[in-house]
């Protein structure tokens, strides 16, 4: 059952939970899609209580209990209170591996008879890691969450009146690596960010840039496939200001916005990179174009943001900024607080006029002694006159968000960090 946006677990008492989604706003600032990680099949086939949708609902009952304590800290000062709440809806990539061809079910039939549940988990679990590794699977895959995403932000802007047209995500180990990927797809089109040219005119609202992908033929009925009344909500959003189409003409694509947070729970994604950058001769930070650039100021708040977090004993995730910066393979990552995000913009001009004093020659500044580094993460860039207009061709840094993150207390950082990456850099500054 959809419920303002949410799926109500069937059994469970709803009568204060109504009453708490009552206080929320009626605008829906974000839409989130939370993805799963390895072995969901395997794991929802155990019970009914560990079906995806379900667990989603519970991450969704405790971020709504935190927004309304966000909302009652911030109620005390004036305009201070968002305008909208966050919603999270479940995003499943397992069927094409499990449910259309049965792959776990295949392998029974060469699997050894010997620690039967070691070897089921591998089956159902570690045998999704090498599917997605072959390249036809991996397309296949992406393929079907780009019309699962259409179809569920289609729905959701229909039956949603009052909604940005925002979306975030938060995927789950392999979950991450799927939805990086996919982002990849849309990034090329991003106007602002790292290693983008920022556009002369930035007034009025900044339009979405849009994830697409080619549509089956109009004769096969596929779930996701964007129809008529999909057609007019792009262009009641496009109207609005808030999407740019990815192509013109026609609607043999599936669309929906870049998501503007990508949280990576216990992710590889690192190990992938680095494993990608080994056969390539460029630099990571062209995985990562249309990043939000903190400095310069000229694209300062136009991009999207990267939160790699993982609890500091799991041994299958990896950090991410040493890919972007070798010299913070030796600075600890940011540690998630307990009441959410921390905010350090307002310390970044006056820090950067000071460095710039120290570093006439423009070039990469020495990390050593400097706790200010720890607030933000340098990125070198390859031809930093062709990214930034009115620059010279000396500036070969950039400073983006921290991307490493040792967890804590993730949820309540996930609702900080996505209302804030939802500011416009003014707000963002007005509000410190």
């Amino acid at each position: 059952m959809v419920w303002r946006g949410y799926w109500v677990v069937a059994g469970e008492e709803k009568s204060a939970e109504e009453n708490e989604v009552d206080k929320l706003p009626n605008q829906v600032e974000c839409l989130t899609f939370v993805v799963h990680g390895i072995g969901q099949y395997h794991r929802a086939q155990q019970g009914e209580n560990s079906q995806f949708f379900k667990e989603v609902s519970r991450v969704r009952k405790l971020a709504m209990k935190y927004q309304l304590e966000r909302m009652e800290e911030q109620g005390q000062g004036e305009g201070s209170q968002p305008s909208g709440r966050i919603e999270f809806l479940p995003l499943e990539w397992y069927g094409p591996i499990h449910v259309d061809v049965g792959i776990g079910n295949r392998l029974k039939n060469v699997t050894l008879k010997s620690v039967s549940s070691l070897r089921d988990f591998a089956n159902f679990a570690l045998a999704d890691v090498m599917v997605y590794l072959d390249d036809q699977w991996r397309e296949r895959i992406h393929e079907e969450l780009l019309r699962k995403m259409a179809n569920l932000w289609k729905l959701f802007s229909e039956r949603t009146s009052d909604y940005s047209g925002e979306v975030a995500v938060i995927g789950h180990f392999l979950g991450s690596v799927i939805m990086f990927d996919l982002m990849q797809k849309g990034l090329e089109k991003l106007p602002q960010g790292l290693h983008c040219s920022p556009s002369k005119d930035t007034s009025g609202s900044p339009k979405k840039t849009m994830v697409s992908a080619p549509a089956k033929p109009a004769n096969v009925a596929t779930p996701g496939s964007i129809d008529r009344k999909g057609i007019k909500i792009l262009k009641d959003h496009m109207a609005k200001g808030n999407i740019a189409p990815l192509a013109k003409g026609g609607h043999a694509a599936y669309e929906h916005p870049v998501p503007r947070c990508l949280f990576a729970v216990g992710s590889p994604l690192g190990m992938f990179l680095s494993i990608r950058l080994s056969q390539k001769a460029q630099r990571a930070s062209r995985y990562f174009r249309g990043l939000d650039v903190r400095w310069p100021a000229v694209s300062e708040g136009r991009g999207w943001r990267m939160f790699n977090v993982f609890h500091p004993d799991d041994p299958i995730a990896y950090r991410i900024e040493p890919l972007l910066n070798p010299a913070y393979a030796s600075m600890n990552p940011r540690v998630v607080p307990h009441k959410g995000g921390l905010r350090w913009n307002h310390q970044i001009k006056s820090w950067f006029s000071t460095s710039a004093s120290k570093s006439p020659d423009g070039g990469m500044w020495d990390l050593e002694g400097q706790e200010t580094f720890e607030e933000v993460l340098v990125v070198p860039t390859e031809d930093p006159a062709s990214f930034f207009e009115e620059k010279p061709a000396r500036q070969s840094v950039v400073t983006v968000d921290r991307v490493d993150y040792a967890l804590q207390d993730l949820l309540r950082f996930i609702v900080d960090q996505i209302f804030e990456s939802l500011q416009t850099p003014s707000k963002a500054r007005s509000s410190k």
